[in-house]
Formats: C-alpha cells, sequence, structure tokens
C-alpha cells in the first residue's frame, strides 16, 4: 500500500490505499487514539481489498500525518476523512473505525449522510454518552489488579481511561505481566514505540487536542438517532467501554451487535480473525463467512 499525502485545508493527512477493483466500493478504516494507520491487521485489510478500494490514513497529530496546535475537534477530524475520500475519487465509503475513530466515523455519517454507505464500530468509547470512566470503576480491573500485585506493581485505580493514559503508564513496567494481561483482555495503551511516543506526548502536551477530544462537541445522545446507516457494533466483553455499545444500539435506529468473548480494547489487532468472524456475521459489509474461513484457516 504505498503512503500519500492528502492535504486538508493546510493539514497534511498522511494515506495508504490498496488497488481500485471492479465492485466500485470502498472501505475507509479510522483508527483511534495513540496509534497510527499501521493499527489494521494485515489479515484484515487484505480479506477487505478482495473487493474493494481500501483507504487508511493517519489521523491528524498521529503517524505520519501533520500535528497542528490547534483543531482536534470531531469537525475538523470529519474534514480529514472527507479531504482522503475526496483525494480518491470516493463518492461513498463502508467505514470502519476504532476506539476514538468511532466518534468520527459517527459524526461524518451524522453530518454527511451521503459519503457514508454503512458503519463499523470497532470498541469505540464515545465520550459524549459514556462519561468518566476510572480505571476502578472498570468491572475486570480488580483481577488485573490482583496479577499486577503478585507481580510487586500497582496502578492508581482514580487514572481516568482517556487520551492522557498512555501517558501517565509509560512509567510503569509491565515486561513482567503484559503476556499474561493481555491475554486476558487487559488494554495496556503504552507508548512503544520511541517515535511515535514522543509525538504522542507533544500532541497531549502541546497542541489543543486533550482539550478538543474532551469536548466531543456535537456528537450528543439525543442525536445519535439521526444515523440511519447500517451499522456494526463490534465490542469485547471484557472491554471498559461496553456501556457505550449499549447506549448506542438503544439510540440508533439500524444496529446490529457483535460481541467477542474474551476481547479486551484492541481485539482488531490482537484478535484479527475473531474480528474477521465478525464483520462477516454482518451482510452489509459483505465480508462472506467462507472466505474468512480461508483465510484464517
Amino acid at each position: 500500500m504505498p503512503i500519500t499525502g492528502v492535504s486538508n485545508q493546510g493539514v497534511k493527512i498522511s494515506c495508504r490505499s490498496t488497488t481500485p477493483v471492479e465492485s466500485g466500493r470502498t472501505a475507509l478504516f479510522i483508527h483511534g487514539l495513540n496509534t497510527n494507520l499501521a493499527f489494521w491487521h494485515p489479515l484484515i485489510v487484505r480479506q477487505l481489498a478482495a473487493d474493494r478500494l481500501v483507504l487508511c490514513y493517519d489521523q491528524r497529530g498521529h503517524g505520519g500525518s501533520d500535528m497542528p496546535a490547534t483543531g482536534y475537534t470531531l469537525d475538523h477530524q470529519v474534514g480529514d476523512a472527507l479531504a482522503v475520500l475526496d483525494a480518491h475519487e470516493v463518492a461513498a465509503a463502508d467505514v470502519i473505525a476504532h476506539s476514538f475513530g468511532a466518534g468520527v466515523a459517527l459524526q461524518l455519517a451524522r453530518k454527511h449522510p451521503d459519503r457514508v454507505r454503512t458503519i463499523t464500530v470497532l470498541d469505540g468509547r464515545i465520550r459524549s454518552i459514556q462519561g468518566v470512566v476510572r480505571l476502578g470503576d472498570w468491572e475486570h480491573f480488580p483481577r488485573w489488579s490482583r496479577q499486577l500485585a503478585d507481580a510487586g506493581m500497582t496502578v492508581d485505580p482514580t487514572w481516568e481511561i482517556d487520551c492522557r493514559l498512555p501517558v501517565r503508564l509509560e512509567a510503569v513496567d509491565f515486561s513482567r505481566v503484559s503476556g499474561v494481561l493481555e491475554a486476558d483482555g487487559f488494554f495496556v495503551p503504552r507508548l512503544t514505540n520511541k517515535r511515535a511516543g514522543q509525538k504522542y506526548r507533544r500532541l497531549i502536551a502541546e497542541t489543543t487536542a486533550f482539550e478538543d477530544y474532551d469536548r466531543c462537541v456535537g456528537l450528543t445522545r439525543d442525536v445519535l438517532c439521526e444515523i440511519h446507516q447500517p451499522t456494526l457494533l463490534v465490542y469485547g466483553t471484557h472491554s471498559p467501554f461496553v456501556p457505550s455499545c449499549e447506549i448506542l444500539a438503544a439510540e440508533m435506529p439500524n444496529v446490529h451487535v457483535e460481541l467477542i468473548a474474551g476481547a479486551g480494547h484492541n481485539f482488531p489487532l490482537s484478535l484479527p480473525e475473531p474480528t474477521l468472524r465478525a464483520l462477516a456475521a454482518w451482510p452489509p459489509l459483505g465480508v462472506t463467512t467462507s472466505e474468512v474461513s480461508e483465510l484464517t484457516s
């Protein structure tokens, strides 16, 4: 997938694309915070690229995209998504979004319904409908706290699960327990890549990103009924963001829910095969079970 640059009002957005196919369909992938377009597992990208153009891009402030001092509201980021679609002459796309990217996808669908064919939300936390979430509020955190304690480690249960958490956890050495925790669905949002970590620290400390992310202006519970595109909600049963799934399912008019047993927050990367099976269980996205079986066997 070649890397290209797309411009949105002077902000360069790094993007990768596969080869267009005869079907004319397009899938637009939107990653979450503290990651980049490489988050999407090659197995998932290859599967969807078999019969459609796949577009992956770095959200502003991440990866190879520019990091402006201001401009991280949902509407700014919707503008980035539109710029990617326009640059590739895509009229409408199947939008697949993880974590914070889900808010961008939903706002894009609400404000520009003609540009979104379907929506797939992968463990998205929508701050405007699921407010403050602290580690200690997480249903499964007591079990993981005991695992940490057994290794002589502690994590402050009052820390909020938000865009600052990766920076706070940077000082915690998870090396002795990370494999066990992640296998158990625990979401460890560490800054593992030195260069990416430096950029993310700058994003939170030197720009308006934290304030803009925190507000989540425009995507409130009372407007969810305006989003009529067929929507798939895929969540891990061990995720702290299941309440967002429940609210979206209750308020949006055209929703299907798939839960991945035992999965935490980052299952699109850590569990690509169950993720593909969840996508295949939803006909509007057009991923067939037989194709998934061939790829994952």
